[in-house]
């Protein structure tokens, strides 16, 4: 899987606030493409979750038309029919709720679906449900008996962001159902927290991790393509945080790299700290960390602890600030907290994950952005069905490759007085021009 291409898609989206989408035109892609690969030696190819090929006994995930099949899923189809033996309970666990999580799952649960996996009632198919409402858990259960895939009524295990112990005690208790009760055959974890706990091969069932930040660096799983854990599948997608910050980089030349890391350890690994600080040996600049609680929502103590942050890494003159998931601020009035790095022409450059455009769209000056997370819970559904069909999970490849692309606040820009060269903004695929105060 050594092959890798970069792909570009354009979308005009409108802003909320006002500001004007421009959809980009075209031009030498060809020249682009090639500098954009100069620039991030492990840019990603994209994922085509419908071809599958058996090679040497492991499947391999068929990355060469993940454009088509981009354009494929939005064709609407009808359900296929399948029959299968005894049905597969599944538990699912994640450590808190997160916006990112339901889009990943509608997207597993649909095709699922239409793969005739899974029996869903049609109120809830194709639907912008949060799965795990109780209520919209308890429809999709009972829907799903009788089917391939059966979602435990009470399999659904979530814990808390601001409070380890209550996590603990959930995943603790899964544990024991597990082992001991013998009444979950399947268990598909969402995040890095998830595969800190289960990614064990002791438990004695399959289980999958998926949208686990930075999972080698944090030690649930091995390198490579193929899991080093009978079992275990846990979704990776190669060097995507490293390519993002090598891009950064490559594009801004800082010196001095602030970011917000949490005093919790597994957070702090979602936040892919150790990979940002190799990055910075190995590029030349340094990191520059504040460690603070910002899970801790108790008297808005995330808030105060991000405003101490940013008093203390402005005092030691960062020149770029790196925003990581779980940096503790919410998104009503986003620009306020990070005003005050903007004022002093500091570069913000956000996470790589979905979310990263409605930061940029709130103030953020740049982030290299995953194109439909979507893509992500349909290669995780592939997965769950190819081990149902009989294939170990250590015999199925790890490779999530996503697409991505820069999404670019102009307003911003302006006021950092940084100015985006054509070949760069030939490379944004989400183009603000005004910053959302709201």
């Amino acid at each position: 899987m050594d092959k890798m291409a970069f792909v570009m898609r354009r979308k005009a989206v409108s802003a909320r606030s006002g500001g004007i989408f421009r959809r980009l035109s075209g031009g030498s892609l060809a020249l682009l493409l090639a500098a954009l690969l100069f620039l991030m030696p492990g840019a990603v190819m994209a994922h085509d979750v419908k071809s599958v090929m058996q090679q040497d006994e492991y499947v391999i995930i068929d990355n060469e038309s993940g454009i088509q099949a981009l354009a494929d899923e939005a064709a609407p189809v009808t359900p296929l029919t399948r029959s299968c033996g005894k049905p597969v309970r599944l538990a699912v666990a994640q450590r808190g709720r997160y916006d990112e999580f339901q889009t990943f799952m509608r997207a597993l649960l649909d095709k699922l679906h239409h793969d005739g996996y899974l029996k869903m009632n049609a109120s809830l198919h194709d639907s912008l449900y949060v799965f795990d409402d109780p209520d919209t858990w308890k429809q999709l259960s009972e829907g799903s008996r009788g089917g391939c895939v059966e979602l435990i009524s009470d399999g659904l295990y979530t814990g808390s962001w601001e409070d380890g112990e209550i996590w603990d005690q959930a995943s603790g208790e899964l544990k024991r159902r597990i082992t001991s009760d013998h009444d979950v055959d399947m268990l598909l974890g969402l995040g890095l927290a998830s595969g800190v706990k289960f990614a064990d091969p002791s438990l004695g069932i399959p289980v999958m991790i998926a949208d686990a930040s930075s999972p080698e660096t944090a030690g649930i799983i091995g390198p490579g393509e193929f899991s080093d854990k009978p079992g275990i599948h846990v979704q990776k997608y190669p060097k995507r945080i490293s390519m993002a910050m090598r891009s950064y980089y490559s594009i801004f030349s800082f010196k001095m790299l602030g970011m917000m890391a949490d005093v919790d350890e597994t957070i702090r690994k979602m936040q892919s700290y150790e990979v940002i600080r190799k990055v910075g040996r190995e590029e030349g600049f340094e990191v520059v960390p504040c460690f603070g609680s910002f899970q801790d929502k108790t008297d808005k103590k995330n808030i105060r602890e991000f405003e101490r942050c940013r008093a203390e890494l402005l005092d030691k003159g960062i020149d770029a600030l790196y925003m990581p998931v779980f940096d503790g601020l919410e998104e009503e009035q986003f620009f306020s907290y990070i005003q005050p790095f903007v004022e002093n022409d500091v570069i913000i450059m956000g996470d790589g994950a979905t979310s990263g455009a409605k930061r940029v769209e709130k103030g953020v000056l740049v982030s290299l952005v995953e194109v439909g997370l979507e893509e992500s819970g349909r290669f995780e559904a592939d997965v769950m069905e190819h081990i149902i069909d009989g294939v170990p999970p250590e015999k199925i490849s790890q490779y999530y490759n996503t697409n991505m692309a820069f999404a670019l606040n102009l307003k911003t820009a302006r006021l950092v007085n940084w100015k985006p060269s054509f070949e760069f903004l030939m490379l944004v695929e989400y183009l603000f021009e005004n910053i959302n105060f709201k």
